[in-house]
């Protein structure tokens, strides 16, 4: 009888612990779900709510902890989305996108010479999906910045390397004309919206710009125009 006691005992512990963890994964399931929806929704103080509370019953789960970091960086809680970024950087440090998001943090509480380190790491690193395209995005957001800062000759080397991931499209040659334009390069960007006119005659931006330049430069080449 002792013996049946304990072996009834023991799986009825045992049933009960199995129906606990698993009421806990799904319980983390539902609040990383709810709270990923509250992050696409633009509602960073739900969604921190619901993937904290997700993290209490899944704390080792990565994908809600980027989560997390997301709707606190979208919140304005930059620190901790330093943080939860920073302790996920160390697992992956060659992810762009982690990268990228660091950037942008250190960019808000203006460490340029961070900002700048994180951003390059970006433009050089591993993505999901079309890495080509978001390497090519990331260099051009920080061609922007270096534009910011002033350091002219730094923006057109990154959109030396950039050209070499850029997709060949007519947008994108506009993109990248206009950020030669600013780069103070007006030969690189005469050539982009030229190549632009080529891919799409009608591009209104590409022929305004290549005008635009044409006018400071002089060039007579000759250039697509819209069709009447």
């Amino acid at each position: 009888m002792l013996i049946l006691s304990t072996v009834a005992l023991y799986a009825i512990t045992s049933f009960l612990f199995r129906s606990f963890s698993a009421r806990r994964v799904e319980l983390g399931r539902q609040f990383a779900s709810s709270g990923q929806q509250a992050l696409n929704r633009g509602e960073a103080e739900q969604a921190i709510s619901d993937l904290r509370i997700s993290l209490s019953y899944a704390p080792d789960e990565a994908s809600t902890q980027l989560s997390l970091a997301e709707a606190l960086a979208q919140a304005h809680h930059a620190d901790q989305a330093r943080a939860y970024f920073l302790e996920l950087l160390d697992q992956q440090p060659a992810d762009g996108f982690l990268n990228l998001q660091l950037a942008r943090l250190a960019r808000q509480r203006n460490d340029s010479a961070t900002a700048l380190r994180y951003y390059r790491a970006a433009g050089s690193g591993n993505w999901n999906g079309d890495s080509l395209s978001e390497r090519f995005s990331a260099r051009l957001e920080l061609t922007d910045y270096l534009v910011q800062l002033g350091d002219l000759r730094s923006a057109h080397a990154e959109l030396l390397i950039a050209e070499a991931d850029a997709p060949e499209t007519s947008t994108v040659d506009v993109m990248i004309g206009h950020r030669f334009e600013q780069a103070d390069d007006l030969s690189q960007a005469l050539k982009f919206y030229k190549r632009a006119l080529k891919l799409n005659p009608k591009d209104a931006d590409a022929l305004d710009g290549a005008r635009r330049v044409i006018s400071d430069i002089g060039d007579t080449s000759p250039m697509e125009e819209t069709p009447q």
